[in-house]
């Protein structure tokens, strides 16, 4: 099952998949909240990453669609700068919250949520 990674920066995007990919997971990305959306509910992934800022939505927005859509992986949220009413919100949601400069962070989280592969 792969990790699903949504951002509209393709370079976080590419990072991010070459250092999963890098780790032995296989990764799948979107560009957008809605094409996240569109691969439910049929999509089976084991964790979605979530970048808050997207272009169509917010990552939060995202994430209760994707609940709504049937999908139940985990989810972590990513962004560059958080702002405090943006971390209140992520924390209420009971989600994780890595910041973008998140190598070793995101691969942390994503081993705290288990096995994986």
């Amino acid at each position: 099952m792969p990790i699903f990674i949504v951002d509209d920066d393709a370079a976080i995007l590419s990072s991010a998949r070459f250092m999963l990919e890098g780790e032995g997971y296989t990764v799948a990305t979107f560009e957008s909240g809605s094409k996240l959306i569109a691969a439910f509910p049929q999509a089976k992934p084991c964790c979605i990453v979530i970048d808050y800022v997207l272009p169509d939505m917010t990552g939060l927005d995202a994430y209760e669609r994707v609940r709504s859509s049937g999908g139940t992986a985990p989810v972590i949220i990513i962004t560059g700068h958080p702002s405090a009413a943006i971390r209140e919100k992520v924390r209420q949601a009971g989600l994780p919250l890595v910041e973008k400069a998140f190598v070793e962070d995101l691969l942390s989280a994503i081993e705290a949520i288990g096995p994986l592969h």
